[in-house]
């Protein structure tokens, strides 16, 4: 890909789970095949991980980053490993009850970065190239864990991060006040990471999708194509074949709307509409 020039238009559409079930992984490779998809992140620890590791020969342009785990999923390593991060039944908590648990324990972030690690590390042995990082969650972007991140960001030579910071005036439809809330804290929590990776991670400039959050529709993604800055801006989405959730995963996503929403689109009716280049994070020279 030539050089980015100072006005021109960019968008990465992140299908965040892959490897989470095969109805997940059907929905990003329909979605990349049909739609305006450009890349996904991948759980390692996803019960639906191999076939996607399968996946991934087959759909040749799709990029693939990592997407690090630390709450509703089982951990990579032995529970007594990482006991800082599980519950006693062995198993990563919810995401607000970790979330809390990283504010207030500091041993968490030595064992997140012996975790990520090794979730790294099993997807890069199953031969998959990976492009970029993010967290289940945006548990990436926890305080806590900021040097980690760097750290293992340096370790494997991956130099493009999310920042899940999405405008607080960005309020598609659909929207509660519950969710507005979650995304001021977010952002505060993610600026405050952005501080302390200093300046040793690139990310996107600006970052679309928390609002609208398993609730995509065809007029946000317009939106979005029509608000997108000059530079890169990330949209992140959660697409599957079916609505039907593993148990105790359940999110109430509309994984089959989030589908819809980015295959109402080609890629090239999308670009030539919107004036917008759809990239992926290994097409970025940032």
């Amino acid at each position: 890909m030539g050089a980015m020039g100072s006005t021109d238009r960019f968008l990465i559409v992140n299908a965040d789970d892959f490897g989470r079930s095969e109805a997940v992984n059907a929905g990003i490779a329909e979605a990349f095949r049909l739609g305006i998809l450009t890349s996904a992140s991948i759980v390692a620890t996803g019960a639906a991980f191999e076939s996607a590791v399968a996946l991934v020969a087959q759909l040749d342009g799709l990029g693939v980053g990592i997407h690090l785990a630390l709450n509703e999923h089982d951990p990579v390593l032995p529970p007594c490993e990482i006991s800082s991060l599980v519950t006693k039944e062995g198993r990563f908590p919810s995401r607000g009850r970790q979330f809390l648990n990283m504010a207030v324990d500091r041993r968490t972030s030595d064992d997140a970065l012996k975790e990520w690690d090794a979730q790294i590390a099993k997807v890069l042995a199953a031969g998959v190239k990976l492009d970029h990082i993010d967290g289940h969650g945006h548990c990436h972007a926890h305080p806590r864990v900021a040097g980690a991140l760097v750290k293992l960001a340096e370790r494997y030579g991956i130099t493009k991060v999310r920042l899940p910071v999405e405008a607080i005036a960005w309020r598609p439809e659909r929207t509660s006040a519950r969710r507005f809330a979650d995304k001021a804290a977010l952002n505060s929590a993610a600026l405050c990471s952005r501080g302390m990776w200093g300046g040793k991670l690139s990310y996107p400039h600006s970052f679309y999708g928390f609002s609208a959050g398993g609730q995509m529709t065809e007029s946000v993604v317009r939106r979005v194509a029509q608000a997108a800055p000059s530079g890169v801006s990330e949209l992140m989405v959660h697409v599957g074949a079916s609505n039907i959730e593993p148990a105790g995963l359940e999110t109430g996503y509309d994984w089959e709307g989030d589908l819809g929403a980015v295959t109402a689109f080609s890629k090239s009716d999308f670009e030539k509409q919107f004036g917008i280049k759809l990239i992926n994070f290994t097409q970025w020279r940032g």
